[in-house]
């Protein structure tokens, strides 16, 4: 027997949680990603890949880089046994997802506990912002639980920045914007008139206080102010990079997950979307109590055939139109 057979058993370790996302493989309802309910901190209860009976997410996704969406940290549970027998012992993985070249790979984080040469899987991370540690891991019922900080739910958007007209000014503007309220602020002892009818910050003519937040008394232009009230009502849209975030099998602009069930990340028009959903409300509707099989199409109706084992009853267009989407899939993501 070679060394790789002696370390591995007789089968390789499974596939990671990134590679089983982009492959379609995990259901919707078992990933989270961090941020999305704008949350700071979050405590995560993870099932092993390998064994999906047990309850809890199988990917974890924690996203940091609002510049690069497909760039974040991923957090799985590995249980030494079946295809991962032949790993060391049950474990949390931390990987980083990133570019490298022209295609987005998983890259495992290990430590190098003082070697040049990385030995173990880091069991924490602090950095960029996020922090991950592992609270613990049940081995008898495949499960563990991680807890994870970050600041992403905060940022803005690509192509804002914080406003800073305050030291707590987090309001996501332009950068012309923000170097405006740099200036108004270095240049407001200038504009106030100390014996003004509003008290010792009232402004002088032609300038009026900012407010972008409460007691804000910058004198401004009446464009300013009324530049600031605008940028506070469109804040939330500029803020939370983590909504954009969907992982290897995100959609090109125009497109949408079927979701016909919870793992189809075959990518549709909208409109297809909202077809397949009305489908599945529909379908108790079209089956034949009657037919050869329990799940027989009444007459004018057949299998859609979205996926393996998609007996929802719809119409032949519709089977039609599902076989396109499917053959087309490939060309409509946004990361290939």
């Amino acid at each position: 027997m070679d060394t790789q057979t002696e370390r591995f058993g007789v089968a390789p370790p499974g596939l990671s949680a990134f590679q089983l996302d982009r492959a379609g493989w995990l259901p919707f309802s078992r990933i989270y990603t961090f941020g999305q309910q704008s949350e700071d901190s979050a405590v995560v209860q993870l099932a092993a890949l390998n064994h999906p009976e047990a309850g809890g997410v199988l990917l974890a996704r924690i996203p940091f880089d609002p510049g690069d969406l497909m760039h974040y940290y991923t957090v799985e549970l590995r249980s030494k046994d079946g295809w991962d027998a032949g790993i060391p012992a049950t474990t949390v993985l931390i990987h980083e997802v990133k570019l490298n070249g022209d295609v987005y790979q998983s890259f495992l984080l290990r430590d190098h506990t003082g070697m040049s040469t990385p030995v173990n899987p880091v069991q924490s991370l602090n950095a960029n912002g996020v922090t991950i540690s592992i609270d613990w891991v049940n081995d008898a019922t495949h499960q563990a639980e991680v807890s994870i900080t970050g600041d992403i739910a905060s940022r803005c958007l690509q192509g804002y920045v914080w406003r800073e007209a305050g030291p707590n000014d987090h309001v996501c503007v332009t950068p012309a914007t923000r170097d405006q309220a740099a200036a108004d602020n270095a240049a407001a002892p200038s504009r106030v008139d100390p014996n003004g009818a509003y008290g010792p910050d009232s402004c002088i003519q032609g300038y009026v206080w900012r407010e972008a937040f409460t007691g804000d008394h910058v004198c401004v232009t009446t464009a300013v102010r009324s530049q600031a009230a605008a940028d506070n009502a469109a804040a939330a849209s500029r803020q939370n990079p983590s909504t954009g975030v969907f992982g290897p099998t995100t959609c090109a602009a125009g497109y949408v997950w079927r979701q016909a069930d919870d793992s189809d990340h075959v990518c549709v028009t909208p409109a297809t979307r909202s077809q397949a959903a009305a489908d599945n409300a529909a379908s108790g509707s079209r089956i034949d109590p009657n037919g050869a099989l329990p799940d027989t199409c009444i007459q004018g109706y057949v299998w859609r055939e979205a996926f393996l084992g998609d007996h929802v009853c719809v119409t032949v267009a519709t089977r039609s139109h599902a076989a396109a989407d499917n053959a087309a899939a490939s060309s409509r993501t946004a990361h290939g």
